[in-house]
C-alpha cells in the first residue's frame, strides 16, 4: 500500500481509466502473453507508478472458457507424452469425459479442475489461462470466473477473485451458499486453505472427523487455516445464506 496521498489518487485514477475501457477476456489473455516482465512505457504513468490491471473476465463466457481449458488440457497433455486414458486415469476421471473436455464440449467442478492439474503437473490457475503479470490485479465486484462447485445442476457458483495464469499459487473465491444449494462435494488437493467466514454459519467437514473427533462449525467473522490433503467439504448450517471467502495455497511446480 502507498504512504502517500498523492501516490494513492493517481493510482485510483489510473484503475478508472482502464475499467472504462477494458478489454475482453480473450483480449487481455493475448496481451498478456506478449509483455514483458517490466511494464512498457505506455503502462506507466508520469510519476513512474504501474498501472493497474482489471480484471475484465466478466465479458468470457462459459462457452469460451470451456475452448480454453479443453485447449490447455490437450496441448499439455500432448507435450506430457500422455494418453487420454492415462489422464483419465491419474484425474480419476473417465476416458470419454478428457476427450469431451479437450473438445470443449463439457466443463469440470473445481475439485476435477484440481485433479486434472495434478494429472497434467500443473497449478490449477495454468489451466485456466493467461501468464504471470507483475502488475496488480483488479477484480470488480460482480466480474470474475464462475466456476462450478460441483457437478449436479444446483451446484455452487463462486466467483474466482485472483488472477489466472501460470505459475500463479494463489486461487481466491468468493461463495454465496444457498440453502437449496446442492451438497459439496468431497475435495482434496496439495496445499492449504485460509477460509474466513464473512456472514452465516458453515461446518467443516474431514473425511475421518478432526483429530480430536469433532466438527468444526464457522460463525461471521470466524476464520479457518488447514491442509488441503485430508478431504473436506463444507457444510451450511440453518437456513440463512452463508458467505464465504476462500484462498487455496498451491505448492509451486517444478519443471
Amino acid at each position: 500500500m502507498r504512504s502517500l496521498a498523492a501516490d494513492s489518487a493517481q493510482a485510483s485514477n489510473a484503475i478508472k481509466q482502464k475499467s472504462r475501457s477494458a478489454p475482453s477476456r480473450s483480449a487481455t489473455t493475448a496481451a498478456c502473453r506478449s509483455r514483458r516482465s517490466t511494464p512498457d512505457a505506455a503502462d506507466v504513468n508520469p510519476s513512474g507508478i504501474a498501472r493497474v490491471m482489471v480484471a475484465a473476465v466478466s465479458a468470457t463466457n462459459s462457452s469460451e472458457l470451456h475452448d480454453h481449458v479443453g485447449r490447455e488440457v490437450r496441448a499439455r497433455r500432448v507435450t506430457a507424452g500422455l494418453s487420454i486414458a492415462e489422464v483419465a486415469r491419474r484425474a480419476d476421471v473417465s476416458a470419454p469425459f478428457v476427450s469431451q473436455l479437450e473438445t470443449g464440449r463439457t466443463s469440470m467442478s473445481i475439485p476435477t479442475l484440481y485433479r486434472m492439474a495434478s494429472a497434467l503437473g500443473c497449478t490449477p490457475n495454468a489451466l485456466l489461462g493467461g501468464d504471470r503479470d507483475p502488475r496488480p490485479h483488479v477484480t470488480r465486484a460482480g466480474n470474475g470466473i464462475r466456476l462450478a462447485a460441483g457437478s449436479g445442476d444446483h451446484s455452487q457458483l463462486p466467483q474466482l477473485l485472483s488472477r489466472t495464469g501460470n505459475d500463479v499459487l494463489l486461487h481466491a473465491c468468493h461463495y454465496v451458499i444457498q440453502p437449496n444449494d446442492d451438497p459439496q462435494e468431497w475435495f482434496e488437493h496439495e496445499g492449504e486453505d485460509f477460509v474466513y467466514l464473512v456472514s452465516g454459519s458453515i461446518a467443516i467437514e474431514f473425511a475421518g472427523g478432526t483429530p480430536d473427533g469433532t466438527t468444526l462449525e464457522l460463525a461471521a467473522g470466524d476464520s479457518l487455516h488447514h491442509d488441503g490433503t485430508t478431504p473436506h467439504r463444507w457444510v451450511l448450517r440453518g437456513d440463512t445464506a452463508a458467505e464465504v471467502l476462500i484462498v487455496v495455497g498451491s505448492p509451486a511446480v517444478e519443471g
